[in-house]
């Protein structure tokens, strides 16, 4: 198990990347794009008696930064990234994020004790709950989607593993 609170600023989102306004350097200053405020993880395995090995992994994290911007080029630099007067970079933030993952496995052994060989079955579940985890959000004010988001992560996923060992 672990928890981390942490904070993470910097100028810039990378080499790629410029500033809103090229005069006023000081405003790029911000929460860092990958910024979360909290963090939990947990992960654990048990066996349970001979039948079963499960496992489980549970993630949270607090919600992370992005821009609010105008969606025009006020400052004539081409790259219309403009934000709203006294708005800067990385003050809105998305929701968390929270997954449960869960497996269970059954291994089938025969053979003597110097060659023993096991097929292993097991079943994995990610995003257990089937949770909406969601992605981008908008963050130009024009835009009638502003503060929504727009893309989710996976939904519930399920793998089947077979493993041989002999």
């Amino acid at each position: 198990m672990q928890y981390t609170v942490s904070r993470a600023e910097n100028d810039t989102s990378g080499i790629g990347t410029f500033p809103a306004n090229d005069y006023d350097l000081p405003a790029e200053r911000g929460r860092a794009d990958f910024d979360r405020r909290h963090r939990f993880a947990l992960v654990g395995s048990m066996h349970v008696a001979t039948l079963l090995d499960l496992g489980v992994g549970v993630t949270l994290n607090s919600g992370g930064p992005y821009t609010a911007t105008l969606g025009g080029d006020v400052y004539n630099n081409g790259r219309g990234k403009a934000r709203p007067p006294g708005v800067g970079r990385n003050t809105l933030e998305t929701s968390g994020f929270a997954q449960l993952d869960v497996r269970a496995a059954h291994a089938f052994k025969w053979g003597d004790r110097s060659h023993t060989r096991a097929l292993t079955v097991g079943l994995e579940a990610f995003n257990a709950t089937n949770r909406v985890n969601y992605g981008t959000y908008v963050g130009t004010v024009s835009s009638p989607l502003f503060g929504q988001p727009v893309s989710a992560r996976a939904p519930r996923q399920l793998q089947l593993s077979i493993r041989a060992a002999f």
